[in-house]
């Protein structure tokens, strides 16, 4: 597959996803039903540690990903993290860039590079670890409960 039909490929993928989190994830307004529709541009990225701004940044597109279930984009530097688990199950689409994603077990050397449009569903509790293989990468994630992140050989 040419780069172009790849990249034409990995945009109708992401659109399809956003489509279906538009309708699932619709407010309610005096009984009536509204698209919730946010532009790349206009996303409002936040810190996830305010004490580095320069690290991952977070911007919500539903819920209150603090609290409970919500759909983020994530924006994540060049780099790799340790291995981590989530207490709650998640989806990623990657919008840019490229990525690795892997279990325990496995390592960031034999995981798959993947590029835009690429899907992985991780569930809570589990160690894997992430590498964005690029300046920068952007994912579109949902998760089921409250989005946290814990080293793996941490306490739990």
């Amino acid at each position: 597959m040419s780069e172009v039909k790849g990249r034409k490929r990995a945009i109708w993928i992401v659109g399809v996803v956003c489509a279906v989190a538009a309708f699932a994830t619709v407010a309610t307004a005096g009984g009536k039903k509204a698209s919730t529709i946010v532009p790349i541009a206009e996303a409002k990225f936040q810190p996830m540690d305010p004490a580095q701004p320069a690290g991952p940044a977070v911007a919500a597109l539903e819920g209150d990903p603090t609290k409970g279930k919500s759909s983020i984009l994530l924006k994540l530097k060049k780099g790799a993290a340790p291995l981590h688990i989530h207490t709650a199950d998640y989806h990623a689409v990657l919008i840019s860039g490229q990525h690795k994603h892997w279990d325990k077990g496995q390592d960031e050397k034999s995981a798959k590079a993947l590029g835009p449009g690429s899907y992985w569903f991780q569930p809570g509790k589990q160690p894997h670890g992430d590498a964005c293989l690029t300046d920068e990468c952007i994912l579109y994630v949902t998760f089921s409960g409250k989005m946290d992140m814990k080293l793996a050989d941490a306490p739990r």
